[in-house]
């Protein structure tokens, strides 16, 4: 029996560094029926020197070459191009595990999801979802609009389960109903929202598979999801409004998650403040501005604080309370520690 082919969509900008791993961690899969798309997305360095290279060499890479679009607009692309029954998405300063695909894949489910590791340059952290087994597209879907109850012990995985990477996805899906990754300059992130559009049009049952096979790298400057984003808070009140829409009509528990993601939002808009250039007086305004807004003032109200640990209980009760010079602080010793994981 033929196993079933997969497309795996590469999106490279300036990852000259990166980019060699990455595709022959894919290429040397035991399995035989894939197809390696790369977008050069318009790249300055010798990003596509190399993919040329990687597809003289390997029979299945293809290498698209665009003018900028962005991480979105790529992916998008690879979705067009693509014409394996299954999809992945890699980003190109990653890799994946040697046995990924056979330890991973299995037939009858409409999303695979896998875990990973987070690359340091000094430390390796494996990222547990502490979920593993079969599960109903509506807990999933829930889970990555917001967390609730003892999910709360780590608010930090508010968004562990929402990367378009590390998951399989059936490819008719995703066509058939046009899914498509929204461009960041509207939402700010674009992971999230497409795995809810496509959840929404599933009909089957999700797979975790709690166990790390794909590598993040966290510390490439260069990375296309890495840089500050100077309009972050207004890009998530549009991806906020758009996953309120996915969330009418569903069970009070998802009006329930949606609050929480507004709330616990803080961490991912503080940490992005904190690598502003313009110095620490307009850092600590924009934080002020952040805990001041009318929505999260409204969430944090009704935000579950009893599973917390002790450091989270101290940041999201300064906030409660407005004082941004307190949540200031958290948030520079947040930003402190993981950049020593960098050092």
């Amino acid at each position: 029996m033929v196993n079933p082919k997969f497309s795996v969509i590469v999106p490279c900008y300036n990852v000259e560094e990166y980019v060699l791993k990455c595709v022959r961690s894919i290429a040397e899969q035991d399995y035989d029926n894939l197809e390696i798309i790369c977008i050069n997305d318009g790249s300055t360095d010798s990003t596509l020197s190399i993919l040329r290279q990687l597809q003289q060499e390997i029979k299945n890479v293809r290498v698209i070459d665009q003018k900028n679009v962005g991480l979105s607009g790529s992916r998008n692309v690879g979705i067009k191009a693509a014409t394996g029954e299954y999809i992945m998405f890699i980003d190109s300063d990653d890799w994946l595990d040697a046995d990924t695909f056979a330890k991973t894949f299995e037939t009858g489910f409409d999303l695979i999801i896998f875990s990973y590791n987070r690359i340091f340059k000094n430390i390796i952290e494996p990222r547990a979802y502490n979920l593993s087994g079969v599960y109903p597209v509506s807990e999933i879907q829930r889970r990555m609009i917001g967390l609730i109850g003892e999910e709360l012990r780590d608010p930090s995985q508010a968004n562990s389960l929402a990367a378009a990477w590390g998951k399989i996805y059936r490819t008719a899906i995703i066509k058939d109903n046009n899914v498509e990754f929204v461009d960041t300059r509207i939402i700010g992130t674009e992971d999230a929202l497409f795995n809810l559009q496509y959840l929404e049009y599933c009909k089957g049952t999700v797979k975790i598979i709690d166990k790390p096979y794909y590598n993040y790298i966290r510390f490439n400057v260069n990375s296309l999801t890495a840089k500050s984003k100077p309009n972050l808070q207004s890009q998530w009140k549009e991806l906020h409004k758009r996953m309120a829409v996915i969330s009418e009509g569903k069970d009070l528990i998802f009006q329930q998650a949606y609050h929480s993601r507004i709330a616990l939002s803080l961490i991912g808009l503080g940490l992005n403040e904190m690598a502003r250039k313009d110095g620490n007086i307009k850092i600590y305004k924009e934080i002020s501005k952040i805990i001041q807004d009318p929505e999260f003032k409204k969430a944090i109200k009704s935000l579950d604080f009893h599973y917390m640990p002790p450091h989270w209980k101290v940041l999201f009760t300064l906030a409660k309370y407005g004082n941004a010079a307190g949540v200031f602080a958290m948030m520079k010793l947040m930003d402190t520690i993981l950049k020593r994981k960098n050092n």
